[in-house]
């Protein structure tokens, strides 16, 4: 079964790559959300052509996607999906943007991905499948044990400190041996293929982050919230706070122990 909707999470993050070409460094309007968050055509584009895909060949499972809300939420089976994630980086150019796409099971990832349509890669999982990236080659976090010896990624700084984070990441980040701003979706590729050790968030919503308990576990290292919890739905598949903007997110190789609770 995992593997069926595998075949149809690759194949839904190709649609999206595609309509997603199709805007990339054109001229295209940006719209302003109530939440201060841009929109473009290509994000609105390419849920609808994910959507509809997803209810072709799957019509008994519900859908919950950024920019067009929820359908069937008492279905056993969901999609979840972020079309752009990192639509600021779409919009001035920066390639490190992407589309996630998670098929949960009563709340748990059973099947995700990250596609990023700029720069021609992908990396995905199943559960009890592994971790791959691109045609198939698998994926494995680092080695790192010290965050001396670290790379440290993350979105914005302004927003570490306005969620109240600021003093943690600031030691976080200056005790690491180098720390950069790719955030988004790219951030936490980086970590899964190894490339860096650890990416944190101090806001996201679901369909940011869906897809990482399952695929940061296949790729042998740690994902959770802040706080430390690994799952991101309760044991009765509700989730655990607001799908939108309702929670925090650090991936790391799982040798390092940077939880924010630990920290306080």
């Amino acid at each position: 079964m995992e593997r069926d909707l595998l075949s149809l999470a690759l194949r839904a993050g190709d649609i999206a790559q595609s309509e997603i070409l199709k805007h990339w460094k054109t001229s295209f309007s940006v719209e302003w959300k109530a939440d201060s968050t841009p929109v473009t055509i290509a994000d609105k584009k390419t849920e609808e052509l994910v959507r509809n895909f997803a209810q072709k060949e799957t019509p008994e499972f519900g859908f919950i996607g950024e920019e067009f809300g929820q359908e069937n939420p008492d279905a056993e089976y969901q999609w979840v999906l972020d079309p752009i994630d990192g639509t600021k980086s779409f919009i001035h150019g920066v390639p490190l943007f992407g589309t996630i796409i998670a098929i949960l099971k009563k709340g748990a990832p059973i099947a995700g991905l990250i596609q990023l349509p700029a720069l021609g890669s992908k990396i995905w999982a199943t559960e009890g499948g592994g971790a791959f990236a691109d045609e198939g080659r698998p994926i494995r976090v680092s080695e790192v044990g010290e965050l001396k010896d670290s790379l440290v990624l993350s979105g914005t700084i302004n927003t570490m400190e306005s969620k109240g984070y600021g003093k943690w990441f600031a030691r976080i980040r200056k005790n690491a041996k180098l720390y950069r701003g790719w955030g988004d979706c790219f951030g936490y590729y980086l970590v899964a293929c190894g490339k860096a050790e650890v990416m944190a968030d101090p806001v996201v919503s679901l369909w940011d982050i869906a897809p990482y308990p399952l695929i940061f576990a296949e790729a042998g290292g740690s994902f959770s919230t802040l706080k430390g919890e690994k799952a991101l739905f309760s044991e009765n598949g509700e989730p655990l706070y607001p799908i939108h903007e309702g929670y925090t997110a650090i991936a790391s190789n799982g040798k390092l122990n940077l939880l924010y609770s630990y920290h306080l």
